[in-house]
């Protein structure tokens, strides 16, 4: 059986002035204002969980680049109190095949899951707004539902995911950029009749079904 790993194991705690640091031989956090951010991970082995609270202090946020080019992570348990993932946080995870992400996380920052070859499946949160540039680019997903009430997906968001077959856009999408579906050889968009996506997708030859 495959053993999980707390990011906060054995966490050791440094005071600062204003700002807090909670340091281990797995993990980093800032802390400010009674509010933790994960700044840089390693170590972890295969499958690793955030906690929702260090030393009666409320985990929040993943910080930029925490997790980048880590080789070993397959997985990873995010808790709903994190409310924002900063940019390039798991790029370069290239084993990393699932993830959920908090329903309180609004933006996918730009190159969230760059270069995540093994990315198979990811579950959106309820309150997404925005997909930044290239947040999925080259990754191995086959199928996303964007939730409703999702405006925008940025610039080349789900660039050359090659394998990518199934993506279904919701009515409240108003912005899509230029080639945000580029490489994406096997895609076939969903999408509702009349709607902006609709006429993107057709201005761009994007194959697609409007319902």
């Amino acid at each position: 059986m495959k053993k999980k790993m707390l990011v906060a194991a054995l966490m050791l705690i440094v005071m600062m002035t204003q700002i807090s640091a909670f340091a281990s031989s797995y993990a980093t956090y800032a802390v400010h204002n009674e509010k933790a951010v994960l700044k840089a991970a390693d170590n972890l082995g295969e499958y690793a969980v955030i906690p929702k609270e260090l030393e009666g202090v409320t985990v929040e946020g993943i910080g930029a680049d925490a997790f980048k080019n880590n080789k070993e992570l397959k997985g990873i348990e995010i808790p709903e109190t994190v409310s924002y993932i900063e940019w390039g946080a798991f790029e370069g995870c290239d084993n990393l095949t699932d993830i959920n992400i908090p329903q309180n996380v609004m933006k996918i920052e730009d190159m969230t899951f760059a270069d995540c070859t093994s990315l198979e499946n990811i579950k959106l949160p309820e309150k997404l707004q925005e997909i930044g540039v290239k947040a999925f680019s080259n990754t191995d997903l086959k199928e996303i539902v964007i939730p409703d009430g999702t405006k925008a997906i940025d610039i080349k968001a789900f660039e050359n995911c090659k394998n990518l077959k199934t993506v279904v856009l919701p009515k409240s999408i108003e912005y899509i950029a230029v080639g945000a579906f580029d490489g994406c050889e096997k895609v076939n968009v969903k999408c509702a009749k009349g709607t902006y996506a609709e006429e993107y997708l057709k201005a761009n030859k994007i194959s697609y079904i409007a319902h």
